[in-house]
């Protein structure tokens, strides 16, 4: 699939490739997810017992966002096994233009949707995220705490105005291949785009990914708790003078 951006060759290391995801890739998605969140890690407290239920869920929940006009995903291959390792998923305000180039809308079957009119993005866009709501727990998960995980990310967003900015809401990669630089490829090369459109950037920061961040020029705002976990809320301004012109 074409990227909106020029391929990020530089800040890869030799041997990857990134690329638009697609609804073939959902299996490969869901293993990265389920490799990078294990059970017992940080933010998992409200999860199913059962690593089939969540495997399941995990799999419907990334499926349905090629549905979705408002979210855009990337991915890095490893090119000499074809592996997906690693993949974002961001949620650009419908003002954000630099990012609308290859983008492809699926129905529930996996098939591209070619009936979108370039003058409808925003109208689209809006009324899909109007619609958004928490989805089900999955079967065997503690329903307070997920309730209670996914309306505290809601009310953060909505604090900080994360639907008028470039929202990071996954990033993830196999523990295999950390340390690498894929992460940090995946989020700089959509952060230009932001850059030349001047348009901020928001996330909820994991801790061990908040060091990063901080390097691509997040800052800290607020923090989401909850019991001893801590998600950091941050922020990043547009670099100075990489906007272009309307």
């Amino acid at each position: 699939m074409v990227l909106p951006f020029p391929h990020p060759s530089a800040l890869l290391p030799p041997g990857f490739t990134m690329s638009r995801c697609t609804p073939e890739d959902v299996p490969g998605m869901t293993a990265v997810y389920m490799r990078a969140f294990q059970p017992g890690s940080a933010f998992t407290h409200w999860w199913s017992p059962s690593i089939d239920a969540m495997r399941k869920w995990n799999s419907n929940r990334i499926r349905a966002r090629f549905a979705d006009p408002s979210t855009q995903q990337f991915k890095v291959v490893d090119d000499s096994t074809g592996t997906l390792v690693a993949f974002a998923k961001w949620d650009p305000p419908p003002t954000l233009q630099g990012l609308r180039h290859g983008f492809v809308v699926y129905d529930e079957r996996g098939r591209e949707v070619v009936s979108r009119k370039e003058g409808k993005w925003e109208e689209e866009e809006e009324e899909k995220k109007e619609k958004k709501q928490i989805l089900k727990a999955p079967e065997g998960a503690d329903e307070a705490a997920y309730q209670d995980f996914y309306k505290g990310l809601r009310a953060m967003a909505e604090k900080w105005r994360a639907g008028e900015k470039l929202a990071l809401s996954i990033i993830c990669a196999d523990p295999a291949y950390h340390g690498r630089g894929i992460g940090a490829a995946l989020v700089e090369s959509v952060l230009a785009v932001a850059d030349a459109e001047g348009v901020p950037a928001y996330l909820e920061g994991l801790p061990l990914a908040v060091p990063l961040y901080r390097r691509l020029g997040f800052a800290e705002v607020d923090r989401l708790v909850f019991d001893e976990e801590v998600l950091t809320i941050m922020v990043r301004e547009p670099k100075p003078g990489v906007a272009t012109a309307a």
